[in-house]
């Protein structure tokens, strides 16, 4: 596996990223960009995953939003949403980059950001949701959840207006809310996984966010999984559900396309 540290040229700051592909000399590769959640890894900690992928021949490109990391500048709804349209620009035009092989893998308030930008951009061509916030209404109304971007604020993990961020991210999720638009990914293959001990993000909103979206769509719960899983094993089967995923939509996509509409799945 190939290490590259990417620093993108972001209107007048940056995007730190890291890009994962194989070492076999192939000229391009299908892609998975992941979209971190308010927890963000170092990248690190992406290995796993990056592993477990380019070892099916699938690169992975990591990036933090504005206001995580070396990512300078501060965090917004709408921010992260031109971040993810300008890395897809990015990857599109990348050398080693198959650009009709790019799948999105969105965790927590990522994958949010996730479904709002895959409803509208035809660049995607499959998408995975790992502990998704389902409703951003709900980042509103939750105060754990605002209490949390206050704490994580407090530590320097990411960077918020000093004032407003409040009214500025009810703002932002006007048209932006993702329980209104998954249904405008199918007919792209959709897989949204849960964990069974995720007590920060209710498995009843996440199965009202999988009843909006239209086939083909797959529906996986990891039982042993929290919000960040921490559990090893949890952790391994939640990455090779992705990594099974996206070797069938993305590795072997031309197959896959006869029979992905006739999938069912039952929750």
């Amino acid at each position: 596996m190939i290490r590259e540290i990417v620093n993108i040229p972001y209107y007048n700051s940056n995007l730190s990223a890291m890009f994962f592909y194989p070492n076999n000399g192939n000229d391009k590769y299908p892609v998975v960009c992941k979209a971190h959640g308010l927890v963000s890894n170092n990248f690190e900690k992406e290995e796993e995953l990056a592993t477990m992928l380019t070892e099916e021949g699938i690169a992975y490109f990591m990036f933090h939003f504005t206001g995580f990391y070396e990512s300078s500048g501060e965090h917004s709804i709408q921010t992260q949403l031109t971040n993810l349209d300008y890395i897809i620009t990015y990857l599109t035009n990348h050398p080693k980059v198959d650009p009709k092989r790019i799948g999105l893998l969105g965790v927590s308030m990522g994958a949010a950001i996730a479904v709002c930008h895959a409803s509208r951009d035809p660049r995607i061509s499959s998408v995975v949701l790992q502990a998704p916030l389902f409703d951003f209404d709900f980042v509103v109304n939750y105060p754990e959840f605002t209490a949390m971007m206050e704490g994580l604020a407090l530590t320097g993990m990411i960077r918020v207006p000093a004032k407003g961020a409040k009214e500025m991210l009810i703002q932002d999720i006007k048209g932006n809310n993702p329980l209104n638009c998954i249904n405008k990914i199918s007919p792209r293959p959709l897989l949204i996984i849960a964990g069974g001990n995720d007590t920060f993000m209710p498995l009843s909103g996440i199965k009202k966010l999988y009843k909006q979206a239209l086939f083909p769509k797959e529906f996986k719960s990891v039982q042993n999984a929290d919000h960040n899983l921490t559990n090893y094993f949890a952790r391994f089967e939640t990455f090779n559900l992705i990594r099974e995923f996206f070797i069938d939509n993305l590795k072997h996509i031309y197959l896959h396309l006869s029979k992905s509409y006739s999938r069912v799945s039952v929750i």
